[in-house]
């Protein structure tokens, strides 16, 4: 079979994915990239396809590794996005790709396509998905292989945090490989990049810097970036946009000569602030755009949250039409009901002869990610680049005779600074676009409104340019944001992840600039912490409850630090904001109060069991942070954040983390309630739970812990409704709430009061509280019938030493260098790179043949340690039982914070001291950093713990040689930031990084699969 490719075959890779085929400007890209092209910016309007770069990376990377050439196209494409999105079409682009690859037919252009990445990526995957962003779960170790091709969509923040070495919501040892697969053999694609110019420019300095690694095949692995956007920026770089041939497209031509005219009503004096006179606007454009519009869709697009709920609560009042919200801060499980309901006729093309048009009123939160058509727009006055964005969802494919818009400006002319968002920008729009086109200002002008529309302005790709003659746009737009200059100081400073330094920069200016605000909050509600207004909450109940059940992306929602402070102080305009991305805002926080006087809603800052604190004052809600707040406050609805507190109880999902369909369960008459919309069932759930936990405790034989659970899950069961609610009633989780319990009746086969985590018994964990009736039900981490795979294998832990069998040490060891050695070939790193990470993944663990360590492998039995045949790498307890590795460890005498891999590098620098033939021509302080770094720490020193009772260890090295070394050199390591400084100078940040990513990588992997 020829598994070979052609440059001339993306049309028909294009055409057996998606069943079309591509435009000229993409094949004219392909080409310019193939032949050396270091990737252009893109200048190509809305809708002509900017999402196909994920394709023509694709089908590059593949055909590169086709030719067994050397390889230049990066392993991984990063799509970022400065926007809260709601539906994000590129990562469906992506998924819907990585499917047709995995199920392509061997031979045809997409199965030659699918072999090519899998065989680069050495697995059965060609492709990996991965979407990042805040309120989404994604694995902490979102790649298993670095070597493996991926797609990854993420927002401005999630991507360029992890590019600066302060991945948000990570931990610190996994912040170096964060920002190897992030900067080094990658490319980013910054979509409308002319919003995310710190960014922009940020990545361009990484990259910068990275290019100057003393060796130049880790300089050439440098990050690349390109610019998707149809506002050109100021740069010299080279761009690529739509060409004649586009022009005359039949499908491509169509678009760029769509029939959008708009015209302006000013209703700033209609109401006495702009978020009702917008109302106003949008109910007069409702009416005026509905009978002249082709298909029954229209689209308001608000500058805030509360300007579009402001409007959506006005047109939901009419029984003629059916309207819909979207705002970008909503927790994912309102914005997988709204997907999966309301919104799939949207996404999918709405019924021309639906019996009451669709009106979707939404924030910028429309303008990016969301490729929907509709047939009329009002949009709400902002700067010129989002009025261009937001018209881009006005008849996408240019097949209307006319498509409407109306521009409403909702500020008093004398008060252009404070509009919301975008300030004079959109001040000055307005008047520019006023001296072209009429502007009609009075109330009840529906006809004379209708009669402007088909002579209203042109506006599309293909009037702009005239438009746009001699006009400074940048007085247009908002002002760009004043962007540090990475330094070299400062990126040394932020690749020492561990110890990392205080005080430490923050990476939210270089990402959004010095004007913007602070890093959101992360927000979630749970039901079971109890709280009554007007007291101090029992804050350490809720610190038990939250570790028995931590907080997990999935149940958060972003809000702006500033908003939130409000919220909690119930103050107004705590829904002001909008779905940007790190956009400025100007309030000051309320003042700060006294403890003793709490005037706060109840809120715990929540960083991780044992690390808490009550929020009891303005200044504890710190950028970045997250926040727990009772669901009882309210703040977020079906449609996403409100803003107001008190207005119905949150669902808790706290429960309900994407992709698990077993997780530890709360059986709680408030969580339930919560999630069922039905308080009157409260009682009756208490009832049944008081009785189940008093059959539990009584321990009868006739009624063991299984059939209690089994019991007490049907009742349960028997109780809850079993129609399908509406995507936006109170009621809306009901349904996952009846699956999961389902799923834990019938896919549990034993339930136990004492049964370990990673048993196959689920435990049963009874509530402390008596008056308080509650269980936690965790189950088996493997369903029946499953195999098992050990997630996560410790590499937080202080010895990542526990698998559910015992491993020898020298079986690692070998197991995990020959995978470090794979993965460097395959990522295509040059023969000594690949010798000294094999060497490296060899001899990480042999530091572990220190005799306590040993015992405490054992379970703290000295001599059970000692009659081992062999030394140990794993010890077959359980990873999640905690205690009893903390017992283990006292037991054997290991005190806490020593670290085996300080021993480990200590040996490994003496045996290479002693010059082995196996390391001649390997760079030695390389090897000695790849072992002291292999749990993220060691950048550049190793914890300064001492062995309290130092003995010789006698440690086996990759020769064979045994070189004895005294535990006494676990304490600091005087030459580690020097190592360091050395490394970081000869690879670069981003190389080292993926060096240490390698061998760690491999060790987890092969720690997982049990060897």
């Amino acid at each position: 079979m020829n598994d070979s490719l052609g440059l001339d075959e993306f049309p028909v890779f294009v055409s057996e994915a998606f069943g079309y085929l591509p435009f000229p400007w993409q094949e004219a890209y392909l080409r310019a990239i193939a032949v050396g092209a270091d990737w252009p910016d893109l200048d190509v309007p809305t809708a002509l396809g900017k999402t196909s770069l994920i394709d023509i990376w694709v089908f590059l990377l593949a055909w590169q590794a086709a030719q067994g050439s050397v390889r230049t196209i990066p392993l991984r494409l990063f799509f970022a996005v400065d926007r809260r999105l709601v539906v994000d079409q590129a990562h469906e682009h992506a998924e819907r790709l990585a499917d047709v690859l995995r199920q392509a037919e061997p031979g045809s252009v997409c199965g030659r396509v699918a072999a090519a990445l899998a065989q680069l990526g050495g697995g059965d995957e060609p492709l990996s998905v991965v979407r990042m962003r805040g309120g989404v779960d994604w694995a902490s170790r979102w790649l298993r292989s670095p070597a493996q091709p991926a797609v990854v969509v993420s927002t401005v923040d999630q991507y360029g945090s992890r590019l600066l070495f302060r991945g948000y919501h990570t931990t610190p040892r996994m912040r170096p490989i964060d920002a190897a697969l992030t900067g080094f053999d990658a490319l980013l694609a910054l979509d409308e990049a002319h919003l995310s110019q710190a960014l922009l420019t940020t990545a361009r300095d990484c990259a910068a810097y990275q290019a100057t690694a003393t060796d130049p095949q880790f300089a050439a692995r440098a990050l690349k970036v390109v610019s998707l956007s149809a506002t050109a920026d100021n740069s010299d770089r080279p761009r690529l946009g739509v060409g004649p041939q586009d022009r005359a497209h039949p499908v491509a031509g169509r678009r760029l000569h769509a029939n959008r005219r708009v015209t302006l009503l000013d209703v700033s004096v209609w109401a006495k602030t702009s978020t009702e006179a917008f109302a106003h606007g949008a109910i007069a454009s409702v009416d005026a755009l509905l009978p002249v519009i082709e298909r029954p869709v229209v689209a308001v697009v608000a500058n805030t949250i509360a300007s579009a709920r402001a409007a959506f609560q006005a047109l939901s009042t009419r029984d003629d039409l059916d309207v819909l919200l979207l705002t970008g801060r909503c927790r994912d499980g309102e914005r997988t009901n709204l997907v999966d309901g309301p919104l799939a006729e949207l996404l999918n093309g709405v019924d021309p002869s639906r019996s009451r048009p669709l009106v979707v009123v939404a924030t910028q939160t429309i303008e990016v990610g969301l490729d929907v058509s509709v047939a009329g727009m009002c949009i709400e006055a902002a700067a010129w680049d989002a009025v261009l964005q937001r018209l881009g969802r006005l008849d996408r494919t240019g097949d209307l005779a006319l498509a409407p818009a109306v521009l409403l400006r909702t500020h008093a002319p004398d008060d252009a600074r404070t509009i919301p968002v975008y300030g004079e920008a959109a001040a000055r729009t307005w008047d520019w676009l006023a001296s072209h086109t009429l502007v009609l200002d009075q109330p009840g002008t529906t006809e004379e409104l209708q009669r402007a529309m088909a002579s209203g302005l042109l506006l599309n790709p293909s009037t702009l340019p005239e438009l746009r003659a001699g006009i400074d746009l940048s007085t247009l737009t908002a002002p760009s944001p004043r962007i540090p200059v990475v330094h070299r100081t400062v990126l040394d400073s932020w690749a020492r992840t561990d110890p990392a330094p205080v005080p430490d920069q923050v990476p939210a200016p270089f990402l959004h600039g010095l004007d913007t605000s602070p890093a959101d909050v992360q927000v979630l509600w749970r039901a079971d912490v109890a709280w009554e207004d007007g007291t101090l909450p029992p804050w350490e109940v809720w610190a038990a409850r939250l570790a028995q059940t931590p907080p997990h992306p999935g149940e958060t929602v972003a809000v702006p630090v500033h908003r939130l402070r409000r919220f909690l102080a119930r103050q107004a305009e705590a829904d002001a904001c909008g779905d940007l991305e790190g956009a400025p805002d100007p309030e000051e926080a309320p003042a700060k109060r006294s403890p003793a006087m709490p005037r706060l809603l109840p809120a715990l800052r929540w960083d991780g069991p044992g690390d808490w604190a009550p929020a009891l004052t303005p200044g504890d809600v710190r950028p970045g942070c997250t926040i727990v707040l009772p669901a009882a406050v309210g703040g977020h609805d079906a449609f996403g954040w409100t803003g107001i507190s008190g207005s119905a109880v949150v669902p808790d999902l706290g429960d309900f983390s994407l992709g698990q369909a077993l997780a530890a369960t709360r059986l709680d008459a408030e969580v339930i309630a919560s999630l069922t919309g039905r308080d009157e069932q409260t009682a009756k759930m208490r009832s049944l739970l008081g009785g189940a936990i008093g059959r539990l405790q009584m321990g009868d034989e006739e009624g063991p812990a299984t059939v209690v659970v089994r019991d007490l899950l049907t009742a349960i069961i028997e109780l809850l409704p079993t129609d399908f609610p509406e995507p936006t009633g109170a009621d809306r989780f009901t349904q996952c709430l009846l699956g999961r319990l389902v799923l834990l009746r019938g896919g549990v086969a034993q339930w136990d009061l004492s049964a370990s985590a990673r048993s196959r018994v689920g435990h049963v964990v009874i509530g402390a509280a008596s008056d308080d009736p509650r269980l936690v039900l965790v189950p088996p981490r493997v369903p029946s019938g499953l195999l098992e795979c050990i997630p996560g294998v410790g590499d937080e832990e202080a010895d990542s030493s526990s698998l559910t069998r015992p491993v020898a040490l020298a079986q690692h060891g070998k197991a995990v260098g020959a995978r470090a050695a794979d993965f460097a070939q395959r990522v295509g790193l040059p023969h000594l790179a690949i010798t000294a990470t094999e060497i490296a993944g060899q001899a990480h663990d042999c530091g572990k043949q220190h005799p306590r360590f040993q015992t405490m492998l054992c379970g703290g039995d000295a001599l059970l340690a000692e009659s081992l045949p062999e030394p140990l790498a794993k010890s077959g307890m359980d990873p999640a039982d905690l205690a009893g590795r903390r017992t283990a460890a006292r037991l054997a005498g290991w005190s806490s914070g020593l670290r085996h891999e300080a021993l480990s590098a200590a040996a490994v620098e003496r045996w290479l001291g002693n010059e082995p033939e196996m390391t001649t021509g390997l760079d030695a302080k390389l090897i000695v950093h790849l072992v002291a770094a292999h749990h993220g720490r060691g950048r550049p020193l190793l914890p300064p713990i001492a062995d309290p009772g130092p003995v010789e260890v006698e440690c086996t090295m990759p020769d064979g040689q045994q070189v004895t070394v005294n535990s006494v050199a676990m304490g600091v390591d005087w030459d580690g930031p020097d190592r360091f400084a050395a490394l970081m100078d000869r690879y670069g940040p981003w190389g080292t990084a993926m060096l240490e990513s390698i061998v760690r990588l491999a060790d987890m992997s092969i720690s997982e699969e049990g060897s």
